[in-house]
Protein backbone atom coordinates (compact mmCIF):
# COMPACT_ATOMS: atom_id res chain seq x y z
CA UNK A 1 0.00 0.00 0.00
CA UNK A 2 1.41 3.36 -0.90
CA UNK A 3 2.48 5.88 1.85
CA UNK A 4 -0.83 8.13 0.27
CA UNK A 5 -3.26 6.12 0.35
CA UNK A 6 -2.22 4.95 4.47
CA UNK A 7 -2.72 8.49 5.38
CA UNK A 8 -5.77 9.09 3.60
CA UNK A 9 -7.01 5.86 4.98
CA UNK A 10 -6.47 6.99 8.51
CA UNK A 11 -7.38 10.72 8.75
CA UNK A 12 -10.52 8.55 7.35
CA UNK A 13 -10.86 6.23 9.98
CA UNK A 14 -9.99 8.74 12.66
CA UNK A 15 -12.93 10.47 12.08
CA UNK A 16 -15.19 7.75 12.07
CA UNK A 17 -13.60 6.91 15.38
CA UNK A 18 -14.26 10.52 16.64
CA UNK A 19 -18.04 10.40 15.71
CA UNK A 20 -18.72 6.79 16.74
CA UNK A 21 -17.43 7.31 20.54
CA UNK A 22 -20.98 8.48 21.36
CA UNK A 23 -22.67 6.14 19.99
CA UNK A 24 -21.57 3.13 22.18
CA UNK A 25 -23.02 2.26 25.76
CA UNK A 26 -19.89 2.16 27.38
CA UNK A 27 -19.35 -0.60 29.91
CA UNK A 28 -16.55 -0.05 32.17
CA UNK A 29 -14.86 -3.29 34.01
CA UNK A 30 -14.61 -3.15 37.92
CA UNK A 31 -12.63 -5.72 38.41
CA UNK A 32 -11.16 -9.11 37.31
CA UNK A 33 -13.69 -11.90 35.99
CA UNK A 34 -15.49 -14.16 33.53
CA UNK A 35 -16.97 -12.43 30.95
CA UNK A 36 -20.17 -14.04 30.49
CA UNK A 37 -20.38 -13.25 34.66
CA UNK A 38 -23.25 -11.17 36.16
CA UNK A 39 -21.73 -10.98 39.42
CA UNK A 40 -22.60 -7.76 40.54
CA UNK A 41 -19.11 -6.75 41.70
CA UNK A 42 -17.11 -7.76 39.02
CA UNK A 43 -15.86 -7.70 36.34
CA UNK A 44 -18.80 -5.51 35.40
CA UNK A 45 -20.94 -2.78 36.95
CA UNK A 46 -24.03 -3.86 38.01
CA UNK A 47 -23.57 -7.27 36.57
CA UNK A 48 -24.39 -6.06 32.70
CA UNK A 49 -22.01 -8.58 30.52
CA UNK A 50 -21.51 -5.93 27.43
CA UNK A 51 -23.31 -7.04 24.15
CA UNK A 52 -23.28 -6.61 20.25
CA UNK A 53 -23.95 -2.87 20.59
CA UNK A 54 -21.30 -2.26 23.70
CA UNK A 55 -17.94 -1.14 23.50
CA UNK A 56 -15.80 -2.22 26.64
CA UNK A 57 -13.23 -0.36 28.79
CA UNK A 58 -11.26 -2.87 30.72
CA UNK A 59 -8.15 -0.55 32.64
CA UNK A 60 -4.98 -2.22 34.60
CA UNK A 61 -5.12 -4.15 36.45
CA UNK A 62 -8.15 -5.94 35.93
CA UNK A 63 -8.33 -9.45 33.50
CA UNK A 64 -11.45 -10.43 31.65
CA UNK A 65 -11.49 -13.74 30.28
CA UNK A 66 -13.85 -14.29 27.49
CA UNK A 67 -14.92 -18.36 28.88
CA UNK A 68 -17.28 -19.19 26.42
CA UNK A 69 -18.46 -17.25 23.28
CA UNK A 70 -18.99 -12.86 23.61
CA UNK A 71 -19.85 -10.36 21.15
CA UNK A 72 -18.87 -7.10 21.47
CA UNK A 73 -18.62 -3.60 19.31
CA UNK A 74 -15.03 -2.41 20.75
CA UNK A 75 -12.36 -3.43 23.33
CA UNK A 76 -10.40 -0.78 24.68
CA UNK A 77 -7.93 0.30 27.63
CA UNK A 78 -4.78 -0.48 29.64
CA UNK A 79 -5.66 -3.98 31.10
CA UNK A 80 -6.04 -7.34 29.45
CA UNK A 81 -8.72 -9.78 27.56
CA UNK A 82 -7.67 -13.36 28.26
CA UNK A 83 -9.47 -16.16 26.03
CA UNK A 84 -9.82 -19.20 27.55
CA UNK A 85 -9.79 -22.72 25.00
CA UNK A 86 -12.30 -22.89 22.71
CA UNK A 87 -13.61 -19.77 23.21
CA UNK A 88 -14.73 -17.28 21.15
CA UNK A 89 -14.86 -13.37 20.85
CA UNK A 90 -16.32 -11.39 18.13
CA UNK A 91 -15.70 -7.70 17.62
CA UNK A 92 -18.49 -5.89 15.37
CA UNK A 93 -16.67 -2.39 15.20
CA UNK A 94 -18.95 0.17 16.18
CA UNK A 95 -21.75 1.97 13.62
CA UNK A 96 -19.28 4.06 11.78
CA UNK A 97 -17.23 0.83 10.75
CA UNK A 98 -14.38 2.08 13.06
CA UNK A 99 -13.13 0.48 16.14
CA UNK A 100 -11.63 -2.84 17.23
CA UNK A 101 -9.24 -3.95 19.20
CA UNK A 102 -6.11 -2.09 18.30
CA UNK A 103 -7.20 -0.15 22.09
CA UNK A 104 -6.60 -2.40 23.91
CA UNK A 105 -3.05 -2.99 25.86
CA UNK A 106 -3.16 -6.77 25.79
CA UNK A 107 -5.06 -9.35 24.30
CA UNK A 108 -4.40 -12.98 25.27
CA UNK A 109 -5.31 -15.29 22.60
CA UNK A 110 -2.73 -17.81 23.21
CA UNK A 111 -5.22 -20.70 24.72
CA UNK A 112 -5.55 -23.64 22.25
CA UNK A 113 -8.73 -23.74 19.81
CA UNK A 114 -10.22 -19.75 20.54
CA UNK A 115 -11.11 -17.61 17.93
CA UNK A 116 -11.22 -14.06 17.73
CA UNK A 117 -13.89 -12.85 15.01
CA UNK A 118 -13.66 -9.60 13.30
CA UNK A 119 -16.79 -8.94 11.91
CA UNK A 120 -16.80 -4.96 11.60
CA UNK A 121 -14.15 -3.18 9.83
CA UNK A 122 -10.82 -5.74 9.90
CA UNK A 123 -8.22 -2.48 10.06
CA UNK A 124 -9.12 -1.75 13.64
CA UNK A 125 -7.83 -5.58 14.50
CA UNK A 126 -4.55 -5.41 16.68
CA UNK A 127 -1.97 -6.48 15.19
CA UNK A 128 -0.37 -9.51 17.39
CA UNK A 129 -0.53 -13.93 17.66
CA UNK A 130 -3.96 -15.69 17.32
CA UNK A 131 -5.12 -18.89 17.64
CA UNK A 132 -8.24 -18.92 14.78
CA UNK A 133 -8.90 -15.92 13.53
CA UNK A 134 -11.56 -14.75 11.10
CA UNK A 135 -12.14 -11.41 9.20
CA UNK A 136 -16.38 -11.80 8.33
CA UNK A 137 -17.59 -8.66 6.74
CA UNK A 138 -21.15 -7.98 4.56
CA UNK A 139 -19.96 -4.77 3.05
CA UNK A 140 -20.59 -5.02 -0.80
CA UNK A 141 -19.37 -1.91 -2.00
CA UNK A 142 -15.63 -1.09 -1.50
CA UNK A 143 -12.97 -3.49 0.30
CA UNK A 144 -11.72 -2.97 3.47
CA UNK A 145 -7.86 -3.38 3.89
CA UNK A 146 -6.23 -5.02 6.76
CA UNK A 147 -2.81 -3.88 6.48
CA UNK A 148 -0.42 -4.93 9.00
CA UNK A 149 1.89 -2.07 8.75
CA UNK A 150 2.43 0.94 11.06
CA UNK A 151 -1.30 2.66 11.48
CA UNK A 152 -0.20 4.51 14.98
CA UNK A 153 1.88 4.34 17.99
CA UNK A 154 -1.07 2.10 19.51
CA UNK A 155 -0.99 -0.12 16.90
CA UNK A 156 2.31 -0.66 15.01
CA UNK A 157 3.47 -3.18 12.45
CA UNK A 158 4.45 -6.70 13.87
CA UNK A 159 5.03 -9.99 12.87
CA UNK A 160 1.95 -12.01 13.17
CA UNK A 161 1.64 -15.87 14.05
CA UNK A 162 -1.45 -17.72 13.41
CA UNK A 163 -1.08 -21.27 15.52
CA UNK A 164 -4.54 -22.43 13.68
CA UNK A 165 -6.54 -20.85 10.78
CA UNK A 166 -6.90 -17.84 9.18
CA UNK A 167 -10.02 -17.17 7.51
CA UNK A 168 -11.02 -13.86 5.00
CA UNK A 169 -14.95 -13.62 3.99
CA UNK A 170 -16.32 -10.79 2.69
CA UNK A 171 -14.95 -7.46 0.66
CA UNK A 172 -11.48 -7.44 2.92
CA UNK A 173 -8.13 -7.00 1.19
CA UNK A 174 -5.07 -8.45 3.59
CA UNK A 175 -2.51 -6.54 2.96
CA UNK A 176 0.66 -7.47 4.38
CA UNK A 177 3.34 -4.74 6.48
CA UNK A 178 4.93 -7.81 8.50
CA UNK A 179 5.22 -11.00 8.39
CA UNK A 180 2.30 -13.02 8.67
CA UNK A 181 3.09 -16.99 9.23
CA UNK A 182 0.01 -19.41 9.86
CA UNK A 183 0.34 -22.61 11.25
CA UNK A 184 -3.10 -23.86 9.86
CA UNK A 185 -5.23 -23.52 6.98
CA UNK A 186 -5.53 -19.80 4.63
CA UNK A 187 -9.42 -19.47 3.55
CA UNK A 188 -9.97 -16.46 1.06
CA UNK A 189 -13.92 -17.16 1.01
CA UNK A 190 -16.30 -15.37 -0.84
CA UNK A 191 -15.23 -11.82 -2.40
CA UNK A 192 -11.71 -11.75 -0.18
CA UNK A 193 -8.49 -10.73 -1.53
CA UNK A 194 -4.64 -11.07 -0.18
CA UNK A 195 -2.06 -9.01 -1.74
CA UNK A 196 1.31 -10.56 -0.07
CA UNK A 197 3.41 -7.84 -1.13
CA UNK A 198 6.41 -6.63 0.63
CA UNK A 199 6.90 -9.59 3.35
CA UNK A 200 6.57 -12.81 4.19
CA UNK A 201 3.13 -14.81 3.86
CA UNK A 202 4.17 -18.73 5.20
CA UNK A 203 0.79 -20.53 5.02
CA UNK A 204 2.32 -24.14 6.94
CA UNK A 205 -1.41 -26.03 5.99
CA UNK A 206 -3.82 -25.79 2.98
CA UNK A 207 -4.85 -22.88 1.41
CA UNK A 208 -8.17 -22.38 -0.57
CA UNK A 209 -9.47 -19.60 -2.61
CA UNK A 210 -13.06 -18.98 -2.90
CA UNK A 211 -15.99 -17.58 -4.56
CA UNK A 212 -14.32 -14.36 -6.25
CA UNK A 213 -11.67 -14.95 -4.00
CA UNK A 214 -8.09 -13.37 -5.19
CA UNK A 215 -4.64 -14.10 -4.39
CA UNK A 216 -1.44 -11.62 -5.97
CA UNK A 217 1.53 -10.30 -5.14
CA UNK A 218 2.33 -7.00 -6.44
CA UNK A 219 6.30 -6.49 -5.02
CA UNK A 220 6.92 -10.33 -5.55
CA UNK A 221 11.21 -9.56 -5.22
CA UNK A 222 10.49 -8.70 -1.74
CA UNK A 223 9.87 -11.70 0.85
CA UNK A 224 8.90 -15.22 0.33
CA UNK A 225 5.24 -16.87 -0.36
CA UNK A 226 5.66 -20.15 1.02
CA UNK A 227 2.61 -22.90 1.12
CA UNK A 228 3.23 -25.97 2.98
CA UNK A 229 0.27 -27.61 2.07
CA UNK A 230 -2.14 -27.96 -0.81
CA UNK A 231 -3.58 -25.16 -2.98
CA UNK A 232 -7.09 -25.44 -4.18
CA UNK A 233 -8.27 -22.78 -6.42
CA UNK A 234 -12.26 -23.22 -6.60
CA UNK A 235 -14.13 -22.69 -10.09
CA UNK A 236 -15.97 -19.41 -9.21
CA UNK A 237 -12.65 -17.70 -7.80
CA UNK A 238 -11.11 -14.60 -9.36
CA UNK A 239 -7.88 -17.06 -8.72
CA UNK A 240 -4.45 -17.14 -8.60
CA UNK A 241 -1.83 -13.94 -9.94
CA UNK A 242 1.37 -15.19 -9.83
CA UNK A 243 2.92 -11.82 -11.68
CA UNK A 244 5.39 -9.68 -10.59
CA UNK A 245 6.96 -12.71 -8.43
CA UNK A 246 10.10 -14.50 -8.28
CA UNK A 247 8.87 -17.86 -7.30
CA UNK A 248 5.58 -18.96 -5.10
CA UNK A 249 6.77 -22.24 -3.12
CA UNK A 250 3.93 -24.91 -2.70
CA UNK A 251 4.25 -28.19 -0.60
CA UNK A 252 1.69 -29.60 -1.48
CA UNK A 253 -0.61 -30.52 -4.57
CA UNK A 254 -2.50 -28.18 -6.54
CA UNK A 255 -5.79 -28.34 -7.43
CA UNK A 256 -7.13 -26.09 -10.20
CA UNK A 257 -10.47 -25.65 -11.11
CA UNK A 258 -10.70 -21.77 -11.40
CA UNK A 259 -8.02 -19.34 -13.04
CA UNK A 260 -4.17 -19.27 -12.28
CA UNK A 261 -2.79 -16.53 -14.67
CA UNK A 262 0.95 -15.02 -14.84
CA UNK A 263 3.05 -12.90 -16.59
CA UNK A 264 6.69 -11.49 -16.06
CA UNK A 265 8.64 -13.68 -14.20
CA UNK A 266 6.13 -15.22 -11.60
CA UNK A 267 7.08 -18.57 -11.28
CA UNK A 268 5.50 -21.60 -9.16
CA UNK A 269 8.24 -23.78 -7.30
CA UNK A 270 6.55 -27.34 -6.12
CA UNK A 271 8.83 -28.23 -3.72
CA UNK A 272 7.17 -31.23 -1.84
CA UNK A 273 5.22 -34.54 -2.89
CA UNK A 274 1.49 -34.39 -4.47
CA UNK A 275 -0.42 -33.71 -7.57
CA UNK A 276 -1.04 -30.44 -10.23
CA UNK A 277 -4.45 -31.65 -11.06
CA UNK A 278 -7.96 -29.72 -11.90
CA UNK A 279 -10.35 -29.22 -14.25
CA UNK A 280 -8.91 -26.08 -16.12
CA UNK A 281 -5.21 -25.92 -17.68
CA UNK A 282 -3.14 -23.34 -15.96
CA UNK A 283 -0.50 -21.17 -17.64
CA UNK A 284 1.69 -19.07 -15.70
CA UNK A 285 5.34 -17.90 -16.90
CA UNK A 286 7.48 -20.96 -15.91
CA UNK A 287 7.84 -23.54 -12.92
CA UNK A 288 10.08 -25.30 -10.96
CA UNK A 289 9.71 -29.23 -9.64
CA UNK A 290 12.02 -29.97 -6.91
CA UNK A 291 9.78 -32.58 -5.51
CA UNK A 292 7.51 -35.53 -6.94
CA UNK A 293 4.55 -34.41 -8.68
CA UNK A 294 2.07 -36.09 -10.42
CA UNK A 295 0.65 -33.93 -14.18
CA UNK A 296 -3.05 -33.99 -14.64
CA UNK A 297 -3.33 -31.41 -16.22
CA UNK A 298 -2.20 -28.74 -18.94
CA UNK A 299 0.87 -26.82 -18.18
CA UNK A 300 1.33 -24.08 -20.52
CA UNK A 301 4.77 -21.94 -20.02
CA UNK A 302 5.00 -18.68 -21.53
CA UNK A 303 8.10 -17.03 -20.84
CA UNK A 304 10.93 -19.53 -19.79
CA UNK A 305 11.35 -23.51 -19.69
CA UNK A 306 10.61 -25.03 -16.75
CA UNK A 307 13.53 -25.86 -13.92
CA UNK A 308 13.08 -29.86 -13.65
CA UNK A 309 15.20 -30.71 -10.57
CA UNK A 310 13.02 -33.27 -8.95
CA UNK A 311 10.64 -36.37 -10.60
CA UNK A 312 7.90 -35.57 -12.86
CA UNK A 313 5.32 -38.62 -13.10
CA UNK A 314 2.77 -38.72 -15.65
CA UNK A 315 0.06 -41.29 -16.03
CA UNK A 316 -0.54 -43.03 -19.54
CA UNK A 317 -4.48 -43.07 -19.10
CA UNK A 318 -4.47 -39.11 -18.04
CA UNK A 319 -2.39 -37.74 -20.53
CA UNK A 320 -1.30 -34.42 -20.08
CA UNK A 321 1.49 -32.10 -21.73
CA UNK A 322 3.83 -29.28 -20.21
CA UNK A 323 3.75 -26.67 -22.88
CA UNK A 324 6.32 -24.59 -24.02
CA UNK A 325 5.20 -21.41 -26.47
CA UNK A 326 7.12 -20.51 -28.86
CA UNK A 327 7.30 -16.97 -28.14
CA UNK A 328 9.66 -18.04 -25.17
CA UNK A 329 12.47 -18.03 -27.73
CA UNK A 330 14.14 -21.03 -26.29
CA UNK A 331 13.76 -24.72 -25.83
CA UNK A 332 12.67 -27.15 -23.00
CA UNK A 333 15.27 -28.65 -21.31
CA UNK A 334 14.75 -31.87 -19.36
CA UNK A 335 16.25 -33.14 -16.56
CA UNK A 336 15.61 -34.42 -13.20
CA UNK A 337 13.97 -37.42 -13.35
CA UNK A 338 10.74 -38.98 -15.28
CA UNK A 339 8.49 -41.19 -13.72
CA UNK A 340 6.18 -42.78 -16.66
CA UNK A 341 3.15 -44.85 -14.96
CA UNK A 342 0.06 -46.94 -16.40
CA UNK A 343 -3.38 -46.88 -14.32
CA UNK A 344 -5.45 -47.85 -18.18
CA UNK A 345 -5.11 -50.09 -20.99
CA UNK A 346 -2.40 -51.85 -21.82
CA UNK A 347 -0.26 -50.34 -24.58
CA UNK A 348 0.10 -51.71 -27.77
CA UNK A 349 2.57 -51.17 -31.12
CA UNK A 350 1.79 -48.16 -32.37
CA UNK A 351 0.57 -46.03 -29.97
CA UNK A 352 2.49 -42.58 -28.89
CA UNK A 353 1.83 -40.54 -26.14
CA UNK A 354 3.10 -36.93 -26.07
CA UNK A 355 4.38 -35.41 -22.44
CA UNK A 356 5.91 -32.21 -23.60
CA UNK A 357 5.35 -29.75 -26.13
CA UNK A 358 7.60 -27.49 -27.54
CA UNK A 359 9.47 -25.32 -30.79
CA UNK A 360 12.49 -27.28 -29.59
CA UNK A 361 13.87 -29.53 -26.97
CA UNK A 362 17.11 -30.32 -24.77
CA UNK A 363 19.27 -31.76 -22.19
CA UNK A 364 18.52 -35.17 -20.69
CA UNK A 365 16.44 -37.02 -17.56
CA UNK A 366 18.93 -37.95 -15.11
CA UNK A 367 16.88 -41.32 -15.01
CA UNK A 368 13.49 -42.51 -16.84
CA UNK A 369 11.02 -45.09 -15.61
CA UNK A 370 8.60 -46.58 -18.47
CA UNK A 371 5.76 -49.41 -17.57
CA UNK A 372 6.44 -52.75 -18.52
CA UNK A 373 5.34 -53.73 -22.10
CA UNK A 374 3.73 -57.18 -23.48
CA UNK A 375 6.27 -59.04 -25.07
CA UNK A 376 8.13 -58.66 -28.37
CA UNK A 377 6.72 -54.72 -27.54
CA UNK A 378 9.64 -51.74 -26.84
CA UNK A 379 9.30 -47.96 -25.89
CA UNK A 380 10.76 -45.80 -28.43
CA UNK A 381 12.03 -42.84 -27.21
CA UNK A 382 10.97 -39.70 -29.09
CA UNK A 383 11.15 -36.46 -26.23
CA UNK A 384 14.39 -35.06 -27.89
CA UNK A 385 12.45 -35.13 -31.59
CA UNK A 386 8.33 -34.35 -30.21
CA UNK A 387 8.72 -34.82 -26.77
CA UNK A 388 6.77 -38.27 -26.95
CA UNK A 389 7.25 -41.82 -26.54
CA UNK A 390 6.07 -44.79 -28.97
CA UNK A 391 5.49 -48.00 -28.60
CA UNK A 392 7.18 -50.24 -31.50
CA UNK A 393 6.80 -54.09 -32.38
CA UNK A 394 10.28 -55.85 -32.49
CA UNK A 395 8.57 -58.87 -33.88
CA UNK A 396 7.34 -62.13 -32.10
CA UNK A 397 9.90 -65.05 -31.04
CA UNK A 398 7.37 -67.47 -32.04
CA UNK A 399 5.10 -67.50 -35.27
CA UNK A 400 1.68 -66.23 -35.36
CA UNK A 401 -1.62 -68.86 -35.09
CA UNK A 402 -3.47 -68.86 -38.12
CA UNK A 403 -7.53 -69.33 -38.35
CA UNK A 404 -10.05 -70.66 -39.95
CA UNK A 405 -13.63 -70.69 -40.15
CA UNK A 406 -16.14 -71.57 -43.09
CA UNK A 407 -19.76 -69.92 -44.01
CA UNK A 408 -21.05 -71.56 -47.03
CA UNK A 409 -18.65 -71.15 -49.59
CA UNK A 410 -16.43 -68.74 -48.17
CA UNK A 411 -13.00 -69.77 -45.84
CA UNK A 412 -11.79 -67.02 -44.06
CA UNK A 413 -8.30 -66.97 -42.66
CA UNK A 414 -7.57 -64.82 -39.87
CA UNK A 415 -4.41 -64.12 -37.46
CA UNK A 416 -2.82 -61.50 -35.26
CA UNK A 417 -1.96 -58.57 -37.51
CA UNK A 418 -1.29 -56.01 -34.74
CA UNK A 419 1.49 -57.90 -33.17
CA UNK A 420 2.70 -59.58 -35.76
CA UNK A 421 3.13 -57.24 -38.75
CA UNK A 422 5.01 -58.05 -42.17
CA UNK A 423 3.18 -61.83 -42.73
CA UNK A 424 0.88 -62.28 -45.56
CA UNK A 425 -1.13 -65.74 -46.41
CA UNK A 426 0.81 -68.22 -49.53
CA UNK A 427 -1.47 -70.79 -51.01
CA UNK A 428 0.17 -74.25 -52.16
CA UNK A 429 -2.34 -76.55 -54.70
CA UNK A 430 -1.27 -79.95 -55.00
CA UNK A 431 -3.38 -83.33 -54.90
CA UNK A 432 -0.73 -85.17 -53.43
CA UNK A 433 -0.61 -83.10 -50.22
CA UNK A 434 2.03 -80.96 -48.21
CA UNK A 435 4.99 -81.21 -50.35
CA UNK A 436 6.97 -79.67 -52.90
CA UNK A 437 7.80 -76.45 -52.89
CA UNK A 438 5.51 -74.43 -55.18
CA UNK A 439 4.44 -72.08 -52.17
CA UNK A 440 2.69 -68.66 -53.68
CA UNK A 441 1.11 -65.18 -52.63
CA UNK A 442 -2.63 -64.81 -52.58
CA UNK A 443 -1.86 -61.39 -54.02
CA UNK A 444 -4.44 -59.42 -51.16
CA UNK A 445 -3.79 -62.01 -47.88
CA UNK A 446 -1.08 -59.48 -46.94
CA UNK A 447 -3.86 -58.31 -44.25
CA UNK A 448 -6.32 -60.17 -42.28
CA UNK A 449 -8.97 -61.30 -42.55
CA UNK A 450 -8.65 -62.29 -45.74
CA UNK A 451 -11.62 -64.49 -47.74
CA UNK A 452 -11.16 -67.28 -50.20
CA UNK A 453 -14.10 -68.70 -52.02
CA UNK A 454 -14.41 -72.82 -52.01
CA UNK A 455 -14.09 -74.78 -55.44
CA UNK A 456 -15.31 -78.14 -54.28
CA UNK A 457 -14.76 -79.65 -58.23
CA UNK A 458 -11.02 -77.76 -57.93
CA UNK A 459 -7.93 -79.49 -56.51
CA UNK A 460 -7.04 -79.10 -52.75
CA UNK A 461 -5.53 -75.96 -51.40
CA UNK A 462 -3.24 -75.98 -48.71
CA UNK A 463 -2.48 -72.28 -46.91
CA UNK A 464 0.32 -71.01 -44.83
CA UNK A 465 1.37 -67.49 -43.18
CA UNK A 466 4.99 -66.64 -44.25
CA UNK A 467 7.03 -63.78 -43.16
CA UNK A 468 9.88 -62.51 -45.93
Amino acid sequence: MKTKQILAILMFVSLLSFASLSRADDIVATGSGNWSSTNADAPWPGGIVPGTNDDADIEAPFNVTVDSTASVQYIYGGGTVTMTPGSTLNVVGDPAGANGTYQLTNLDTSAPGNTVIYSGNPFWAKHQDYYNLVFSNTVTTNMIDFYNGLVNSQDPSMPMTIAGDFTVIGKIKVQQGDDITIMGNLTLSTNAQWDCSLTNLIVMGNTTLGANALLLDLDGADGTNYFGGSVTVSSNALGWNVSDVITWDIGGSLTNNGTIVGKGYGSISFDGTGNITGSKPIKIPTMTVNGTYTIGTTITLITNTPTLNGTLVFDLANTNEIVLLTNAGTALYYSGNLNVINSGVAPVAGNSYKLFNAPSYGGAFASTNLPMLAPNLIWVDNTLVNGSFAVASTGPTTPPTLFVSRNGGLLTLSWDSTNFPGYSVQALTNSAGIIGTNWGATGSGTNSPFGVAINPSGPPVFFRLSKP
